[in-house]
């Protein structure tokens, strides 16, 4: 596995990861139309506008399998987001065949490391779907604590109760790393 910034030549396997797993994460809290519908639409022209013009904060990377060919999972975020909380991580989500691999560790050690080297005194930030237990866990596994609910109005209309997970400081991620990141071709 390698991990790589995302070029825009990735945007159509990244829009379609995205969908995947927001239908299996949202099924039965955001609607069924948007979820068989109007999702890949959706979260491609995301992902279009991300690649297009992207915020100078905004970092994208990817895991690939050996032959850089496909997408095991990506990483949105953005560098000292908030004044106080530091770095969002946006977006981060795995193939569903990938998961327990440590394809979620790499890419969120990717962006402590350059959210610590960038920004030392702060620290990192996400929303997580109150629902998604699974990824609460993950976070927690990794010293994220919670100390925020609130509620996220979906694309379809849908609200949905998130809560926002932080760590203090980006520094005990970024430790260890495996791999090298390489840019994209």
């Amino acid at each position: 596995m390698k991990i790589r910034t995302a070029c825009k030549a990735d945007m159509p396997q990244i829009a379609k990861l995205h969908s995947k797993s927001w239908q299996d994460i949202y099924r039965g809290e955001l609607s069924h139309i948007y979820l068989t519908r109007d999702i890949y639409q959706d979260r491609y022209q995301v992902w279009q506008q991300r690649f297009q013009q992207p915020l100078t904060n905004q970092r994208i990377f990817v895991a690939c399998d050996n032959n850089e060919k496909t997408i095991l999972g990506f990483i949105c975020f953005y560098l000292n987001n908030h004044p106080q909380w530091g770095t969002l991580i946006e977006n981060l989500h795995i193939d569903k065949s990938c998961k327990g691999r440590g394809v979620g560790k790499q890419l969120l050690q990717t962006a402590a490391r350059l959210s610590y080297e960038e920004y030392t005194a702060h620290g990192m930030y996400l929303e997580v779907q109150a629902s998604n237990t699974g990824a609460q866990a993950f976070y927690q596994k990794f010293g994220a604590r919670h100390c925020k609910t609130q509620q996220w109005q979906a694309p379809d209309g849908s609200l949905v109760n998130e809560y926002v997970y932080r760590w203090d400081s980006a520094d005990h991620l970024k430790l260890s790393m495996p791999h090298t990141i390489r840019a994209a071709n």
